[in-house]
């Protein structure tokens, strides 16, 4: 059978004339299984004096392993807007990363490209996933 939704927060939300959600089975299970794994996470303590600014200069530092993505689940990077913090995050470093993903005021995909320091939306951008970077806000 068909499927319409997403995969995140369970909602009911939805058009009357679609129905009842159809949650697929085991997908909750799924992204749990990979948002706990040692494989794809990892696990580090924050100096008592951190700010928002100081977590991004450790994650755009970060070379073993390198970090491809920001998921802000806590709200801790406060203080910026999305283009800000994918500003911020190349001018610190992520020295392998030619562009960075973030969702801009009107919740548009963009990327920030690193060689023309433009935003441009998602889909006209050119550059590889591997050369990426994805900032999630809290939101």
């Amino acid at each position: 059978p068909p499927h319409s939704g997403f995969s995140g927060t369970p909602s009911d939300l939805l058009p009357a004339e679609l129905g009842r959600c159809g949650y697929e089975p085991t997908s909750d299970g799924k992204m749990i299984h990979v948002l706990t794994s040692p494989q794809f996470v990892s696990v580090e303590q924050c100096p008592e004096n951190w700010t928002a600014k100081s977590l991004l200069e450790r994650i755009a530092t970060a070379t073993d392993p390198s970090f491809h993505a920001l998921i802000d689940t806590g709200a801790l990077i406060t203080g910026f807007s999305n283009k800000q913090v994918a500003e911020a995050l190349l001018e610190l470093g992520l020295p392998w990363c030619d562009g960075v993903v973030y969702l801009d005021e009107l919740d548009r995909k963009m990327i920030l490209v690193r060689a023309t320091g433009r935003a441009l939306k998602l889909e006209q951008c050119g550059i590889p996933l591997h050369r990426r970077f994805a900032f999630y806000d809290q939101v």
